[in-house]
């Protein structure tokens, strides 16, 4: 287990928060969760996003892998 995870785990009380949880911790300069699940499905940010019952209308959750995963990636693109 990275320790990118052991901290996400600490600050997150599930394994699956929401988008707009996730959006108000890491992307606070991105003003709506429309508009960061628009940049998530264009590519722009590689971040895997779930919805809660399998539908298109089910709410978007992230992983804390999966954030974790992000969140290497972009520690290591930036060194």
């Amino acid at each position: 287990m990275s320790a990118t995870l052991t901290q996400l785990r600490s600050e997150f009380a599930t394994p699956c928060p929401t988008l707009g949880a996730v959006r108000e911790r890491y992307f606070s300069h991105i003003a709506s969760d429309r508009y960061l699940l628009r940049k998530i499905n264009a590519g722009a940010i590689q971040l895997k996003v779930t919805r809660l019952g399998g539908s298109s209308k089910g709410q978007p959750v992230v992983y804390l892998h999966d954030l974790a995963n992000y969140l290497d990636m972009q520690r290591s693109n930036a060194a």
